[in-house]
């Protein structure tokens, strides 16, 4: 395949990265003495601070060596996240490779030509493993470079040994992915199990971190890996070992996905599941299939309930941990900031920055893969066939957005309920009204998301999913560091989380749940409309 073609192919995901691994290390790393202070005794407060959080968060971040250094912080802070961010990237482009190509006919295409299933795929790896470096290179310069701007150089060479160690992790997942993605039938299932399977390791990793004794299961997660490169901190290591075992994982799993995609038709699995059903001349006895809203919920049951079950179990987790948070912010005036200048009690105030902050996100990414739904129907055939049976185009429109909404209802009501339970059994009071008006919320904000993509599904369905997932990644990354730089007010009010307010501790913020609603009426209005005026899958 032409090198031109291959890039034209996946531009966009090495473009947002490299933008986004950019932007971040230079924030962290130019940012550290307003934020650790200038003189040698503050960075010292500062770094046994961090090292009190850092004990707080083992299950999302390893723990830092020397945070009031920049290398240590950096290393801890920016090269700890870009390990989550980058692995998420790796895994949707590995299931982009196969089954999204596939699903679009590309593949066909392409072996039709003559191009060997071997050449194709090991192409499509050489490709990402050669953007996915010059986006960490490019961060790892920003980070340099960052530090000159801070007046505390890093060594150009330590900056590399971390980001090969990001690299080879980064190539470690995507093979895992690829290679998972043989058996699966469509790109979302294939991103879906991935995303499972690289949670699960990710998981094991944060429990040899957070558990003592570490488990020695842990030890074998990719991540963990990775975690032993500490290279950018005062007397840390480039672990060569443990990068030269992810970049075999890559290697392995890569050529057993090559054997697999040699041995397996298209879109097909690799192992067949033999079904014996016997033939249906009549149509489903099911009388919620007939039902609006009511079908797509009950052929959607599974992801509605493993939604429900995963933001249930990450509020009791965040719940749990609030008396030691709370503990720690209350002792130390430095971390005061990260509080937004919220009264009342400690407690509740973490519990509306932390967890509603946490499931803003986690709602917006559900929303985003409703839209992605959406956007794939268009030209898989789903929308033709829902319209012959026959039905009008905005009546489809506006059942998306029902479904949508009662998902939405159930998901956050649900890990609201946990939240009370838990934080009752934890002695933390939470006032059942502010907590009722605080769930309500979060289903316009989500809707907001579910909206302006509806209308990009309608005019451009590329687009569908990368718009809204960019503005929420850099909405969320804005608020939480507003605060932390001490940045001015009209800086952090860019971001769509301020749209919501924390209205658990604070009163509501009218106009940010009126901005909400307009355009959840307006963007669903406008895609109805865009569904009226443009052909199936144009």
């Amino acid at each position: 395949m032409p090198p031109r073609l291959l890039l034209r192919q996946q531009r966009v995901g090495p473009i947002a990265m490299s933008y986004f691994a950019i932007a971040y290390s230079l924030i962290n790393s130019a940012g550290f003495p307003l934020i650790a202070g200038k003189t040698a005794a503050a960075q010292a407060a500062f770094g046994t601070q961090m090292q009190a959080l850092a004990a707080q968060i083992t299950w999302l971040l390893p723990l830092p060596q020397n945070p009031g250094t920049l290398g240590g912080f950096v290393q801890w802070r920016a090269y700890g996240f870009l390990a989550i961010v980058f692995p998420a990237w790796a895994l949707l482009s590995a299931a982009g490779a196969t089954r999204g190509d596939e699903g679009k006919g590309l593949v066909e295409t392409w072996l039709a030509s003559g191009l060997s299933r071997t050449r194709y795929l090991t192409a499509r790896g050489a490709a990402f493993a050669c953007v996915s470096g010059l986006a960490l290179g490019a961060g790892g310069i920003a980070t340099w470079i960052g530090g000159i701007v801070g007046s505390s150089p890093l060594d150009p060479a330590r900056v590399l040994e971390s980001s090969i160690s990001l690299w080879a992790l980064t190539l470690s997942c995507y093979g895992i992915a690829l290679l998972l993605s043989q058996q699966t039938l469509t790109y979302r299932s294939a991103a879906g199990a991935s995303a499972c399977v690289l949670l699960v390791l990710f998981l094991l990793d944060s429990l040899q971190r957070s558990v003592s004794p570490s488990p020695l299961v842990g030890r074998f997660s990719v991540f963990s890996l990775n975690d032993r490169t500490t290279a950018l901190a005062p007397s840390g290591q480039f672990d060569v070992a443990a990068v030269l075992i992810l970049l075999a994982v890559a290697l392995v799993t890569g050529t057993a996905a090559a054997l697999a995609f040699q041995r397996r038709d298209l879109e097909a699995g690799l192992v067949r599941v033999r079904r014996h059903a016997r033939t249906a001349h009549a149509p489903a006895r099911n009388v919620l299939l007939g039902i609006p809203i009511l079908r797509g919920l009950w052929q959607r049951r599974l992801s509605v309930a493993a939604w429900t079950a995963g933001a249930s179990a990450l509020a009791a987790f965040i719940v749990a941990i609030i008396n030691g948070a709370a503990g720690l912010f209350t002792k130390t005036p430095s971390l005061q900031p990260f509080l937004r200048g919220l009264g009342g009690e400690v407690h509740v105030a973490l519990l509306g920055l932390i967890w509603f902050a946490l499931a803003q996100t986690l709602l917006s990414i559900l929303a985003i893969t409703y839209v992605w739904r959406w956007a794939d129907e268009d030209t898989n055939g789903m929308l033709e066939l829902q319209l012959s049976q026959p039905v009008s185009r905005v009546s489809v429109t506006f059942e998306r957005a029902a479904e949508l909404l009662v998902t939405l209802v159930v998901v956050t009501f649900v890990s609201s309920l946990v939240v009370m339970l838990v934080a009752s059994a934890n002695h933390i009071t939470v006032g059942a009204g502010s907590m009722l008006l605080a769930t309500v919320l979060l289903i316009p904000f989500a809707l907001t998301f579910a909206a302006v993509g509806a209308v990009l599904a309608g005019f451009r369905p590329r687009l569908a999913v990368g718009v809204p997932a960019t503005v929420s990644i850099a909405s969320y990354l804005l608020f939480q560091l507003a605060p932390a730089f001490r940045w001015p007010a009209w800086v952090a009010d860019l971001s769509v989380f301020q749209l919501y307010g924390t209205p658990l501790v604070q009163p509501v913020f009218v106009g940010g749940l009126v901005a909400m609603l307009v355009v959840v009426i307006a963007g669903f209005s406008v895609a109805g409309g865009l569904m009226l005026r443009r052909e199936v899958g144009a």
